[in-house]
């Protein structure tokens, strides 16, 4: 492993100046504009992922989860828990794993052109070898069932639903998954060493059979996340060893489907131990689109900009916006009025839904979009039938976020792969 720093560039520095010394209510240096498009080409997932004897026609996807710049055009992307769908049974909904076999795995890829090429993989996998899959871990969580709706599978208390990817200097990658909610460490090879769950979740694991090392590391509120609901993404921050992690909407408060706040946290990898938690505030829904609701509100994505701010991606289904804020531990909460505009997507042609992964080049905002791994997650399929199609494919775009002409480089020092 070797260490390359890089310096901010001047575009990059004028950008993140005019962030910081903007109002909150200060528009962003000028319209956001997609400069480039990538698209990721349809590749079997059987392809990918030996172990899965059918996959039902179901291509590599949902890659958007989470992206993690290397350099060179080059990024590791992360996998969420596979393909999976919400079918209506009986006025309830049903989550259903049409290629159970599949474990969510890291990504490497490069951008050539209009093309997303992947040049490895890594299953994650217990310390011994095991794909953990993807599948609920606990009866906390929603009940797995076949791609028929009506067939139930068995918890696994090693399964991951990742949605978020960093690497640090000494090789290994942190992740965040959406069911303890927990954040994960895994080794250069995709081998779990451990999961930091919600304090009190951890004994409950152990009892279920997990494979691998679990701590409660978290504060235990943190356990009351809705269903599906858990981290979303994770920032490394410049001291290669700090992360921030985003849980994506609010914890389950009886008798507010609609509040507005959620929770952010600084973890140390190196100790291994919670450093701060904030609240965050969304934007008031009446800002975005008519009908939003508080519910609809979701941070996909965060960007480092310094040791002490972030880049947080505000979302609904149609619209996604980036605000500048600062992780000052004096704050508890972080108000509309400790935010600063820095990029509002909506309506700017190019840039593709569901963004759930982001980065900076310079100037620029890296978007990678997560299709859901591209097919009708909506019905039932009975055994052996091939999924339909969904027509959505994972893209990556460039998006200028002023009128200069970019910059290749990252805003602060990464490590890259030997």
């Amino acid at each position: 492993m070797r260490t390359h720093t890089t310096m901010l560039t001047a575009a990059a520095a004028a950008v993140l100046a005019a962030v910081a010394a903007a109002p909150a209510s200060a528009a962003p240096p000028a319209a956001p504009i997609v400069k480039s498009s990538a698209t990721l080409p349809a590749t079997p997932l059987s392809d990918v992922q030996k172990q899965i004897a059918d996959d039902r026609g179901v291509n590599l996807g949902g890659i958007g989860s989470g992206i993690f710049p290397i350099g060179g055009n080059e990024y590791w992307t992360v996998t969420d828990r596979g393909p999976n769908g919400e079918v209506k049974v009986d006025g309830s909904d049903r989550r259903t794993f049409v290629v159970p076999e599949f474990t969510p795995a890291l990504v490497r890829i490069r951008v050539v052109g209009d093309r997303i090429s992947v040049l490895e993989t890594l299953p994650l996998t217990t310390p011994a070898g095991a794909p953990v899959t993807g599948l609920s871990n606990l009866p906390r969580d929603e009940k797995p069932y076949a791609a028929d709706a009506a067939t139930p599978l068995p918890l696994n208390p090693n399964g991951l639903d990742t949605e978020g990817v960093v690497r640090t200097p000494d090789g290994h990658f942190w992740l965040v998954d959406e069911y303890g909610p927990s954040i994960v460490e895994a080794d250069a090879k995709g081998r779990v060493v451990a999961r930091h769950v919600p304090a009190g979740l951890e004994d409950d694991y152990v009892a279920a059979g997990v494979a691998y090392p679990v701590t409660g590391s978290l504060p235990a509120g943190l356990a009351d996340r809705k269903a599906n609901r858990g981290f979303e993404d994770i920032a490394l921050l410049p001291d290669g060893h700090t992360v921030a992690v985003a849980l994506q909407s609010s914890l389950v408060v009886s008798g507010d489907k609609d509040r507005t706040v959620t929770e952010l946290l600084t973890f140390d990898t190196a100790t291994r131990a919670t450093v701060h938690e904030f609240g965050y505030q969304f934007d008031d829904p009446s800002t975005f689109a008519a009908g939003t609701r508080g519910r609809d509100l979701k941070i996909s994505a965060l960007i480092p900009l310094s040791q002490t701010r972030v880049l947080v991606e505000e979302r609904t289904d149609t619209e996604a916006r980036f605000h500048a804020v600062d992780l000052d531990p004096g704050r508890a909460l972080i108000t509309s009025a400790d935010k600063t505009l820095f990029a509002n997507l909506a309506g700017v042609a190019g840039v593709p839904g569901k963004i759930e992964g982001a980065a900076m080049h310079g100037n620029r905002l890296i978007l990678i979009s997560d299709n859901d791994f591209g097919f009708d997650g909506t019905r039932a399929y009975a055994a052996g039938e091939k999924v339909a199609d969904s027509g959505i494919e994972t893209v990556l775009v460039e998006v200028n976020i002023d009128d200069g002409g970019g910059s290749s480089d990252l805003p602060f020092p990464v490590t890259p792969l030997s």
